[in-house]
């Protein structure tokens, strides 16, 4: 039953924040396109990666959005 609990905390966070996991997904698809069109690697793009999937953990209050 824990599990369960968890995994629909972290969908409502997702949806409930969308500002920041739009601004997440967005980021990770840019790293994406960039390693398969190979303008960067990985390695290059590592800091862009961990920003990307700390703002799909992240509340909207993070970037200063009033929350309601």
């Amino acid at each position: 039953m824990g599990i369960n609990k968890k995994v629909i905390k972290m969908k409502n966070r997702l949806f409930s924040n969308y500002v920041t996991t739009v601004l997440g997904v967005l980021i990770i698809i840019f790293c994406a396109v960039m390693m398969f069109m190979e303008k960067a690697n990985s390695t290059e793009l590592s800091g862009w990666l961990a920003l990307g999937i700390m703002f799909l953990r992240s509340k909207d209050s993070l970037i200063a959005l009033p929350k309601e």
